[in-house]
C-alpha cells in the first residue's frame, strides 16, 4: 500500500509537469464552445496556434497557468487512485461472491476500477474545479491573474460548498472510462508477462499497454470530458444536470460539439498515460524493492 501510494504520487507529478501545456489547451478548446463567437474567434483551434497565441499573450509561464492547481490534485487523485485499485483487486478476488468473479479478471479489474474512480473523483473534485477556472480564466477575462486562494474564495462567493462538486456527475458517468481502459491495460501487461522470459513487464511493454488502453477508453468516452469541463467552467449561470448540458451542446454546436478538442485530447492523454502508468510501475518496483531491503 506504501508503496502504491508513493508510486501515484511520483507518477502524477511527473506526468503533471510534462503535459502541463497540452492540458491548458484541451481544457480551454472543451469550453470554447460556450462563449460567444467574438471570444472564440480569438483562439486558435489547433495546438501550435494555441501555443503560440498563449504564449504572445501570457509569456512561456502562461503555457502553465493553473499547473500549482494540477500539482495540488493530479498527483493526490493517482496517490489515492491506485493504491485504493490496487486494495479493491484483492479483496474483490476474496470477496463471499468470488464465484461471480472466477476466470472473468476483466470483471474484477473493471469493478476496482470504477469503486475507486467514484472515490477518487469525489475526494479530488474541488481542487479539479479550481484548475479547471485558473486554466480557463483568461478566456473570460484576458488581464485576470488568479491564484488558487483567489480561484477558492470567487467559487465559494459563487456557489458556497456545494459549487466545488459541480461536474462530479460528469465524472462519476465517465467512470465507463476506467471501466474500459483497466481492464485492457491488464490484458495486456499480462499478455506481456507471458510472452517475457521472467515474467516482467518491459518499459516497453507498459508503455504499449497504457496507450492502447487510454486510446480505446478516450475514443469511447471522450463526451463526458466535455461536459464536466463545460459544466465546471459555468460562471454567473444557473447551474445545469448533466442531460440539460448534454442538451444545449448538441442544439447550438451539434454532436461534434461532444467531442471539441479531442484532438488535442488524444495528442495529450496517450502520452500522460504513458508517463503516469511506466512511471508508476517503475516506482512501484524500486519503492518495493526498497522497502523489503529496508524491512530485512
Amino acid at each position: 500500500m506504501i508503496s502504491s501510494l508513493l508510486a501515484g504520487i511520483g507518477s502524477g507529478t511527473i506526468a503533471s509537469i510534462v503535459c502541463a501545456p497540452l492540458d491548458l489547451i484541451r481544457t480551454r478548446m472543451q469550453v470554447m464552445g460556450s462563449l460567444t463567437a467574438v471570444e472564440a474567434s480569438r483562439n486558435s483551434l489547433h495546438i501550435v496556434g494555441a501555443l503560440k497565441d498563449i504564449a504572445a499573450s501570457d509569456g512561456v509561464r502562461g503555457c502553465f497557468r493553473g499547473l500549482g492547481a494540477t500539482l495540488a490534485t493530479v498527483p493526490a487523485f493517482w496517490g489515492l487512485y491506485f493504491p485504493l485499485y490496487e486494495y479493491l483487486k484483492e479483496e474483490i478476488s476474496r470477496n463471499a461472491h468470488q464465484q461471480y468473479y472466477v476466470g472473468n479478471d476483466s470483471l474484477v479489474h473493471m469493478s476496482s476500477a470504477i469503486l475507486a474512480g467514484g472515490v477518487a473523483d469525489f475526494v479530488c473534485n474541488p481542487m479539479f474545479i479550481v484548475r479547471t477556472r485558473m486554466q480557463t480564466e483568461s478566456l473570460h477575462s484576458p488581464d485576470s491573474h488568479l491564484t488558487i486562494r483567489g480561484t477558492i474564495r470567487s467559487l465559494y462567493h459563487e456557489g458556497g460548498i456545494p459549487v466545488f462538486w459541480r461536474g462530479l456527475t460528469a465524472s462519476l458517468l465517465g467512470l465507463s472510462h476506467v471501466a474500459i481502459q483497466f481492464p485492457v491495460y491488464e490484458a495486456c501487461k499480462k499478455e506481456a508477462r507471458q510472452r517475457s522470459p521472467d515474467n516482467k513487464e518491459r518499459p516497453l511493454d507498459l508503455i504499449l499497454a497504457s496507450g492502447i488502453s487510454k486510446l480505446c477508453a478516450s475514443s469511447v468516452t471522450y463526451p463526458h470530458e466535455v461536459i464536466r469541463s463545460r459544466m465546471m467552467d459555468a460562471r454567473g449561470i444557473e447551474m445545469k444536470s448533466f442531460p440539460a448540458w448534454v442538451k444545449t451542446i448538441v442544439h447550438d454546436e451539434g454532436y461534434l460539439g461532444l467531442y471539441r478538442g479531442l484532438h488535442v485530447s488524444l495528442a495529450r492523454v496517450v502520452p500522460n498515460c504513458c508517463i503516469t502508468f511506466v512511471s508508476y510501475e517503475m516506482f512501484l518496483r524500486w519503492s518495493r524493492d526498497y522497502l523489503d531491503k529496508h524491512h530485512r
